[in-house]
């Protein structure tokens, strides 16, 4: 009788765990949990990752902010010409005398390329040609009886501006058989001033690039 009974109690309790294994509603909610825990997991580890990114992000502002990063950034500034610059400096004017006034002897694009050149090379810092601001990328050519600089038609008498030292500037351009002596036997004139003071504009639109990029640290 006891064996009978406990046979019994066997096998209502291995019906009943067999129902619970097999019941789909109780499946589907552990199925839930599990996801709504592995979700719940994601959740968490994108947040760290949001919190990471933001500590770096707010480190790379503060390094940027730095003063040597600060000088840098100014100095490529100057250098691509995309802000206005102050400081000592000459103004070369380039005018044609009544008798160059020919085909042959106006003031054209060669001219001010050689005393950009010179200028450049005794160390000017910055330039600007009949009021545009001169870059690595800046054109100066011939169009009939003017000139286009960058965007901007110009005409002689042609200013040229220069920041440096002064003195070096005007030394070097009036060196004895140089651009000056020149541009003279061809009936081109040319005054030098030295200013303590100029001040170069910034250009009327920034240099694009269709090819040019920078290169990744690798240098690949």
């Amino acid at each position: 009788m006891v064996m009978l009974f406990l046979g019994l109690m066997l096998t209502t309790q291995f019906r009943i765990t067999s129902e619970q294994k097999l019941d789909p509603t109780r499946l589907r909610m552990d199925e839930l949990v599990a996801a709504l825990t592995d979700r719940e997991a994601q959740l968490s580890a994108a947040e760290e990752r949001i919190r990471e990114l933001e500590r770096e992000v707010s480190a790379l502002r503060h390094s940027l902010s730095s003063p040597a990063q600060e000088a840098e950034l100014e100095r490529l500034r100057l250098l691509a010409g995309t802000t206005a610059v102050t400081g000592p400096g000459v103004v070369v004017t380039l005018s044609e005398t009544p008798e160059a006034v020919t085909a042959k002897n106006r003031v054209a694009d060669e001219d001010i390329w050689r005393v950009v050149n010179e200028l450049y090379t005794a160390g000017a810092e910055a330039i600007a040609v009949g009021g545009v601001r001169l870059t690595s990328v800046s054109g100066i050519r011939n169009v009939g009886e003017r000139i286009l600089v960058g965007e901007t038609m110009i005409a002689p008498p042609v200013e040229i501006h220069a920041i440096g030292d002064p003195a070096v500037l005007d030394a070097s351009l009036k060196l004895r058989g140089g651009v000056i002596d020149l541009l003279a036997r061809w009936g081109i004139k040319v005054t030098v001033v030295k200013s303590e003071s100029l001040t170069l504009p910034p250009l009327k639109t920034p240099p694009s690039f269709r090819y040019a990029k920078p290169a990744d640290a690798a240098g690949s």
